[in-house]
């Protein structure tokens, strides 16, 4: 009699979970399938489109092959000569014109700021991997080379563009590294939120930001939102513990995407680049 019983709320219970599994491995193939749109929410500008910048600026444009273009944009600085360049790679969303703005703290410091997009973002065409834009970034890093020393060249990442910022940093001599809401992996972002899901072998890009830091000689420097909920602020937390001599601002009360908003952060950066 309990053994019946007990069969009984069993098979009570395999539909119910056999609903859940289906749900779980739906979401899961959903994800996988469609991660770059959900990743990179780019906004394509025709080639002969004006941008929609204000600043002081000067489009370059890079033909890679018949298929792929770099399309980047130098932000001039009135200082003359420019104390040095800013290498700025920005995070998933838009493209060049979003982060615009962001460029005004540098060149008023008397800096030059090279921004590029991504394939797929702005006027850059191609298909995207994860070294492809890599050897992107060590491209815009060989063409300020040009103009200025490895001392005067700062490179910094935000958001997505920390994992690309880090991985040159890695390989190229630089002045500094700066760090705007970074993340120890890229699967760690999603896992924080979702840790049912094994991110690490859906995703097609790791972005392996803590392992690059590891092997980075310059200076390194954090500032990240305590009100961030798009990468939380242990994340940064985490990097430091993995490297010793991090500097880590935490903002009260930041979010993803408005820390520029703050005296505070725009202090740390201001002392950061004298």
């Amino acid at each position: 009699m309990a053994a019946k019983t007990l069969f009984n709320k069993i098979a009570q219970w395999r539909k119910p979970i056999g609903w859940l599994l289906l749900l779980y491995l739906l979401l899961g193939w959903i994800f996988y399938a469609n991660q770059e749109r959900f990743i990179f929410q780019a906004r394509v500008i025709k080639h002969d489109q004006q941008l929609n910048i204000t600043a002081p600026h000067e489009e370059i444009t890079i033909p890679i092959d018949q298929e792929d273009t770099l399309h980047m944009v130098r932000f001039k600085t009135k200082q003359n000569p420019a104390r040095g360049v800013v290498l700025y790679f920005h995070g998933n969303r838009e493209n060049i014109e979003w982060y615009a703005p962001q460029a005004d703290l540098f060149t008023q410091e008397g800096y030059e700021v090279l921004m590029m997009d991504y394939p797929g973002y702005g006027k850059s065409r191609g298909e995207r991997s994860e070294s492809k834009i890599y050897q992107w970034a060590a491209w815009v890093y060989q063409l300020a080379r040009k103009k200025y020393e490895p001392n005067q060249i700062i490179l910094y990442g935000k958001s997505l563009g920390t994992g690309v910022a880090a991985q040159l940093a890695s390989k190229k001599d630089c002045n500094q590294l700066i760090l705007e809401t970074p993340y120890t992996n890229f699967s760690a972002v999603f896992s924080y939120y979702m840790p049912i899901y094994p991110f690490n072998t859906l995703l097609h890009y790791q972005f392996p930001t803590a392992q690059y830091l590891e092997k980075v000689e310059a200076p390194i420097r954090i500032v990240h939102g305590t009100s961030d909920f798009v990468i939380a602020h242990q994340q940064s937390i985490k990097l430091t513990k993995r490297k010793k001599g991090i500097a880590l601002l935490l903002v009260q009360g930041g979010s993803h995407n408005n820390l520029f908003d703050f005296k505070q952060t725009r202090a740390a950066l201001k002392n950061w680049l004298l």
